[in-house]
This record gives C-alpha cells, sequence and structure tokens, in this order.
C-alpha cells in the first residue's frame, strides 16, 4: 500500500510540472493544452539557445533583430562611434517657452533623435486666475480681462466721465448713473442773497431762476412804523375824525370838536348864574362873559 501511494504521488507530481512547462510553452507558441510531456521536451529541444554570444556594433541609424531563442544576458551591442561625441547625431532645441496652444517638436529629419529638452518657467504675463471674481459689469467698457476659467471677456461698465448738474428749487436732488465716473463730474448749485424791507403785507423770498438763496437780508423797519404797544389813548381821547393806531390796532377819534366857544351869563339867580363848559375840544378862543345889565348891577352895589 504505501508503495502504490509514492507511486501516485510521484504522477501527480510530474504531472504538475508538465503543466507548468506546458502553460509557459504555450505562452510562448510552441505548444497546445493538450501536448504531452514528451511533446513539450521536444519543444523545449528545438527553441534556439545564445550563450556566451560575441558583443558587436551597429552603425548609426541602423537596427537589430533580436532572435527568437534563450539569451544569457552577457551580449552587448554598442554603436560603432560610440567613442565619438554626438555619434547618433542628436537634434537639441533652443529652451522652450510655454503657450496658451499646445506646440509639438517633432525630431528634425537627419537626426536620430533629441537630447536634453529644456522647457522654460511660464513666463510672468501668464497668471493664475483662479482667484478673479470680476465680472463684465465690473471693468470698464471696451476694457478687457481674463475670467477665473481663463475667459477673454470685454468690460460693459458705463463709462460717464465727468458728469456736472446744478440743483435749484425746483430740482432739488441728483441720481448719480450706474458707471464709472472720472473724478471731475460736479453737483452743484448757484447761490444768490437777496435784501428785503419790512412792509405791511407778508412778502414771500425766492430765488431766481435755478438759483439757491444763500442769505437774505431783512432791512429795518422804515422809520415811518414804530412799536405802539405803550399807547393808552382810546376813541374818546382822539379828536373826532381823526385816526390813531393804539397798540398795533388803527382808531378813529370821537372827541366833540367845539372850536371857540362864546357865552354869557345873563343873571344873578341861581339858574342863569353860571355856564357849564361842555365836553370835547376846544381851541382857546372861547369866551364866557357877564350880560351888560349884571354889569351895571354890580356897579350900583
Amino acid at each position: 500500500m504505501a508503495t502504490g501511494a509514492n507511486i501516485s504521488e510521484k504522477i501527480t507530481d510530474i504531472q504538475n510540472q508538465r503543466n507548468t512547462i506546458r502553460d509557459w510553452l504555450i505562452s510562448i507558441g510552441k505548444a497546445e493544452t493538450t501536448s504531452k510531456l514528451e511533446a513539450c521536451a521536444t519543444a523545449i529541444s528545438e527553441i534556439p539557445t545564445f550563450l556566451n554570444q560575441n558583443d558587436f556594433s551597429i552603425a548609426e541609424g541602423a537596427s537589430y533583430t533580436i532572435p527568437e531563442g534563450y539569451h544569457d544576458g552577457t551580449q552587448v551591442i554598442t554603436n560603432l562611434n560610440e567613442e565619438a561625441e554626438g555619434a547618433f547625431n542628436l537634434y537639441s532645441y533652443d529652451p522652450i517657452t510655454p503657450t496658451k496652444s499646445q506646440q509639438s517638436f517633432p525630431i528634425p529629419e537627419g537626426y536620430y533623435g533629441l537630447s536634453a529638452f529644456i522647457v522654460e518657467a511660464i513666463p510672468e504675463t501668464y497668471q493664475d486666475v483662479t482667484a478673479v471674481t470680476a465680472t463684465a459689469a465690473d471693468v470698464l467698457t471696451g476694457k478687457v480681462f481674463v475670467t477665473s476659467n481663463g475667459t477673454v471677456v470685454t468690460g460693459t461698465m458705463v463709462n460717464n466721465g465727468a458728469v456736472t448738474t446744478t440743483l435749484d428749487i425746483n430740482t432739488t436732488s441728483f441720481t448719480i448713473p450706474v458707471g464709472y465716473h472720472n473724478g471731475f463730474g460736479t453737483v452743484s448749485i448757484a447761490l444768490e442773497e437777496k435784501t428785503a424791507t419790512p412792509t405791511k403785507s407778508s412778502q414771500t423770498i425766492s430765488p431766481s431762476s435755478e438759483k439757491v438763496l444763500s442769505k437774505v437780508i431783512i432791512n429795518p423797519i422804515p422809520d415811518e412804523y414804530i412799536t405802539t404797544s405803550d399807547a393808552d389813548a382810546t376813541e374818546e381821547n382822539i379828536l373826532n375824525g381823526k385816526t390813531a393806531y393804539v397798540d398795533g390796532e388803527k382808531v378813529t377819534g370821537t372827541m366833540p370838536n367845539r372850536g371857540a366857544i362864546t357865552a354869557s351869563i345873563v343873571g344873578l339867580t341861581a339858574d342863569n348864574s353860571s355856564y357849564t363848559i361842555p365836553k370835547g375840544y376846544h381851541d382857546g378862543l372861547g369866551k364866557v362873559s357877564l350880560s351888560g345889565d349884571i354889569e351895571a348891577r354890580l356897579a350900583e352895589i
């Protein structure tokens, strides 16, 4: 039993090794999935081997086809002129500056390849614009800028230049238009001064057309106007028909004008021995006298 088991294991081991060899041969096209161990051995024996091959050189621009088979890795292929500088005639471009467009640099005809290839740093005129936040409305009209994604855009901000306007009583405010202002525009008012004299009627002091009052000078009350607040006369104190102002009010007098009154005392009795001076104004030319009879009688006494 033990011997049979050993033989079975050996057979299984041989089959596994065959499968490993066959899989490799299949990968290089030298066997099939049904190939037996003997066929695999034959295929291996037919593969050329290159052991301790002599080194050799090839000319510039020539090629060498590596033959099929096993190589031990000792063979060296060199350039015929390996010690001559530029033996393979390599081309060197001048340093290249990056641009916004793709650039192609092929190997010029007559050259075997490229030597060192220098790409300069991005020029200062090219900037990282990812932080740009301006829009067309933020940039003066006609001016060009680059957006955060590299798009070239023309500004649309209105150029108002120097906006100038004058305010007056009819135009009391001015709305500053949206857009750019160059700093030379002005919003102003045309000032003027006026003078007025008090009158009995109220006065409206208005500015002239397109002007604004900066000062109004009120002259003193004219001499013909005085304060009457301390006057205490009444109508009876003022001669009839005459007028006066008392405490701001015009008053017409009612005092009778007696002029020059003349009267006589005609008797010595109680009824006619006196004369009552009437109320009112007297011009100082009136007289009160005794009659002739009374004078004669007084002379007899």
